[in-house]
């Protein structure tokens, strides 16, 4: 309880309305890392906005919700590429923009909240080559990848958080807004 309390998580808080919507995002994120993905002009890298269930369930719901919705989405790319960090990094980025969200802008939240993400998957690639010791380009583009989307993930965070009418309407549906 004292762990939960820590993240501003109380019992009140775990209610199956927050379960549901932790589970909506998490298909959001899924929806978009696998189906929606927007092509670029480098052969075979896309633009996936996956963590936009995480962002989002981290800004609407706090920490422990932000960290279990951006652990599910990440499952399916830790599977795909064989590496087993991905969840657990995912869920991280989710704690981290939740509890940045409270004290700066959206966007900014989102940007910091990732670095450390960042990090580790450079960490992983290039220094543990976890999953099958890449060139140090790839691992670059990667890394660059997911800064362009976080980029744009940041920006659309500003955009709706930033907009009262649209917080009020998600303040409606959610029952709070962590922020």
């Amino acid at each position: 309880m004292f762990l939960l309390s820590s993240f501003g998580v109380s019992l009140k808080n775990i209610t199956s309305k927050n379960i549901a919507f932790t589970a909506i995002f998490a298909a959001i994120g899924i929806l978009f890392g696998t189906i929606l993905l927007i092509p670029t002009p480098v052969p075979n890298v896309y633009l996936d906005l996956s963590h936009i269930g995480t962002v989002l369930s981290a800004m609407l719901l706090g920490p422990v919700f932000g960290g279990i919705t951006g652990f599910i989405v990440g499952i399916w790319p830790g599977i795909t590429f064989g590496n087993f960090f991905v969840p657990p990094f995912k869920a991280l980025t989710g704690i981290l923009i939740a509890i940045l969200s409270k004290k700066t802008r959206p966007g900014v939240a989102v940007f910091v909240g990732y670095l450390p993400e960042a990090f580790l998957t450079y960490l992983t690639l290039a220094v543990l080559k976890i999953p099958y010791g890449l060139p140090l380009p790839v691992i670059y583009t990667i890394l660059l990848k997911a800064f362009a989307e976080l980029i744009i993930l940041a920006v659309l965070m500003e955009i709706i958080m930033r907009n009262k009418g649209i917080k009020h309407f998600l303040e409606s549906k959610v029952g709070f807004l962590y922020l």
